[in-house]
């Protein structure tokens, strides 16, 4: 996804992904993980933008 923030370009690049074995530590970049179903990611978005990346993800998914 491509946009302008601060009147910078901005290129973002999001992964759908499974999680695997193995653990999650807390760092400067993510101090957690979630996990809620499409409707509910979709309502905690700060950006209206980002609604097209979690509607594309359940298309794809067959969650429509």
């Amino acid at each position: 996804m491509r946009y302008l923030t601060n009147e910078r370009p901005e290129r973002v690049r999001d992964r759908a992904a499974e999680a695997g074995e193995g653990g999650f530590t807390p760092n400067t970049e993510v101090d957690r993980t979630l996990r809620p179903p499409p409707t509910a990611a979709r309502n905690r978005l700060t950006q209206p933008r980002d609604g097209t990346l979690v509607d594309t993800l359940r298309t794809a998914l067959h969650l429509a």
